[in-house]
């Protein structure tokens, strides 16, 4: 038997039951794009927590306090902190964002120094102009991510909380964190209504000249300001992202839960439809038997057709995933921290895999019935 003759065989057999195969199908796809979902928020998840340069990046924040709403900070911190031995820069940045709590529509503005920012924070743009941003007060830089959802463009407005801002240029970041932001001038930011906070910020951003003197430096700053009306819990970016998506990174660890039931799910359904097709064609079986076909080639047959189940079914339910990331901006957000979905090709391979495994576990005992089977009983008896 050619792969040709197998493949002919396959798509025959398929078609004998159009809308049985295709509600397989379309439930295969549907607990792959379940299943490739949250394992893509996990990968983007951790991208978020290792992108970019935080191994000598240091956030300074509030003592004692864990929503960007609540921490606030004198902005003459800056100097002190840069007169530090060890420290290469330091970003006062106010955060304004509509929601601390995990959700789906998170609104971040950022708001510091231009000249600092555009030297501190890793970005490339992709459309706009930089001297507009710089010289206009009211102009802003707004993430890839956020402008797909809000739909924004180069030369619109964008109205939040009473802060209006024009966006003048839409950019990416090495850091994944940063692709939903929308970058002002601090000034701007802490003279609006919704913050008017003048001399206050949220956090410092300090960059280290060596990684190996981060934690000596987060000391160092905190000693600095532990009898100050405003004390400071200095940490890595990486802890302190870590600690404001303890809640998000819960909510995905019991998500994975239903992806382990997305699993169970495509070997039960794929191995109910491969029961019934093999009952259904045991005379058929029987005439291959007849004509020469050996039993490991009917094994090979029903082992063929559930693998091509749980690939189209595995690639519609990829192709839904990636249109929905690919389109939408879409992404989880907590604390100021967003965090989107990231289908990389790994995430592929492991859905890839784990469908095809299960559509052949599935489909093992059928198809050793199949290779099993008796010529004269099954022409006589079978469909």
């Amino acid at each position: 038997m050619t792969p040709r003759d197998l493949a002919l065989i396959v798509v025959r057999s398929m078609k004998r039951r159009p809308t049985r195969t295709a509600l397989t199908i379309l439930g295969v796809a549907l607990s792959v794009t379940l299943f490739v979902a949250i394992e893509s928020f996990s990968a983007g998840l951790e991208q978020a927590l290792h992108s970019g340069d935080k191994a000598r990046t240091l956030v300074v924040y509030r003592q004692n306090r864990y929503c960007p709403q609540t921490s606030l900070l004198p902005e003459r911190y800056t100097a002190e902190i840069a007169s530090i031995d060890g420290v290469e820069s330091v970003l006062p940045v106010k955060v304004f964002l509509n929601n601390c709590r995990t959700n789906l529509d998170m609104i971040t503005f950022h708001g510091a120094p231009v000249q600092a920012l555009l030297a501190a924070r890793d970005i490339e743009l992709l459309a706009g102009d930089l001297g507009t941003f710089t010289s206009e007060p009211d102009a802003a830089l707004v993430g890839r991510d956020f402008a797909q959802r809000r739909g924004l463009d180069v030369g619109d407005k964008f109205s939040f909380g009473g802060i209006v801002v024009k966006v003048a240029g839409i950019y990416t970041s090495a850091d994944t964190t940063q692709d939903a932001l929308v970058l002002t001038h601090l000034e701007f930011l802490q003279r609006s209504k919704a913050v008017d906070r003048l001399g206050t910020v949220t956090q410092f951003e300090v960059k280290v000249s060596e990684a190996g003197r981060a934690d000596e430096i987060a000391a160092t700053i905190d000693a600095l300001f532990k009898s100050a009306e405003e004390p400071t819990a200095t940490r890595a970016q990486s802890a302190f992202l870590a600690r404001a998506t303890t809640e998000l990174r819960e909510i995905l660890g019991f998500a994975r839960l239903f992806g382990v039931v997305c699993v169970l799910f495509v070997t039960v359904l794929v191995g109910n439809t491969i029961v019934m097709a093999v009952n259904e064609r045991r005379r058929e079986l029987g005439i291959f038997r007849a004509i020469g076909f050996k039993g490991r080639q009917l094994v090979v047959m029903v082992l063929a057709e559930a693998t091509t189940i749980a690939l189209i079914g595995g690639a519609l339910g990829w192709l839904a995933v990636a249109a929905m990331v690919s389109g939408s901006g879409f992404a989880i957000g907590v604390e100021g921290v967003q965090v989107g979905a990231a289908p990389s090709w790994g995430v592929a391979a492991l859905s890839f895999a784990l469908v095809v495994a299960s559509a052949l576990v599935a489909a093992l005992l059928p198809a050793l019935r199949a290779g099993r089977i008796g010529i004269v009983d099954a022409i006589r008896g079978g469909a």
